[in-house]
């Protein structure tokens, strides 16, 4: 039995509790409503922002993301993808095929210079918080400011939920980032008010193709050492991403994670 913690009504209604009430009022709404609240947030992105990025995992919020743009992107839009070195071969395949069906002009992937999971792990054990934070910092956080700083994004479009995690759900929809601990730019979450079923809806509604991983059991992705599948339906989706990074989401997200 999985723990309360992770329980899928126990933690989705603890993080419904957490959301701004200018957020929270916006969960119960229609499907195709949220759809067209959504496009315009993306729309007022870029009428308000210069150089206005968007951030892609190869996960089903990114590429519901994607697809909520792809009419309003331009050419020269940035698509990143923070490449840690440690995501499944099948996300790399995805994200590829995905890039190439969408007509995205302006992918880029950013990765660490060098790979320091064995060092990380030799020095402070196997997936402990101090692993943990540091493996995601160098790895995978690191990667996504440098993308920032090097497009010069002023902003940059994400597909964060609130329903996912506590600390997501106290974001704003946009949210800055300050210097000098990040490049000056403004993170944009137009489904901060989904639910993982909107999600889903979306996808099946348009046809839109997904990683196959999610067919196999998982309900979140991330690198293979700290995600595992998650068959039980009473927990909640980020039941697979282990209880450490769970645990450690808001010193990750003090140093720059979405």
């Amino acid at each position: 039995m999985v723990e309360e913690r992770f329980q899928k009504e126990f933690r989705t209604k603890k993080c419904e509790n957490l959301m701004k009430p200018e957020v929270r009022f916006l969960l119960d709404l229609p499907l195709d409503v949220k759809e067209t609240i959504s496009k315009s947030i993306i729309r007022d992105a870029f009428r308000t922002f210069k150089n206005v990025g968007i951030g892609f995992s190869g996960g089903t919020d990114s590429v519901v993301i994607l697809h909520l743009a792809k009419e309003i992107i331009k050419d020269d839009t940035p698509v990143v993808f923070a490449n840690t070195r440690f995501q499944f071969q099948e996300t790399y395949k995805y994200i590829k095929e995905i890039i190439e069906e969408f007509g995205v002009k302006n992918y880029k992937e950013f990765m660490s210079e060098t790979d320091k999971f064995e060092e990380f792990k030799a020095q402070h054990g196997f997936m402990t918080p101090e692993f943990t934070a540091l493996c995601c910092e160098y790895h995978k956080i690191k990667p996504m400011l440098k993308a920032v700083e090097d497009t010069g994004m002023d902003a940059l479009i994400t597909g964060i939920r609130g329903l996912e995690h506590e600390e997501r759900a106290q974001e704003i929809v946009f949210s800055p980032r300050d210097p000098p601990k990040f490049p000056k730019h403004v993170r944009v979450h137009p489904i901060l008010f989904w639910t993982q079923q909107d999600v889903l809806d979306y996808v099946k509604k348009k046809g839109i193709k997904c990683n196959p991983l999610y067919a196999e059991g998982y309900t979140s992705l991330g690198c293979t050492h700290c995600t595992s599948k998650n068959t039980d339906p009473d927990a909640h989706e980020r039941a697979g991403r282990g209880a450490v990074r769970e645990t450690i989401m808001k010193r990750l997200r003090d140093l720059g994670y979405s």
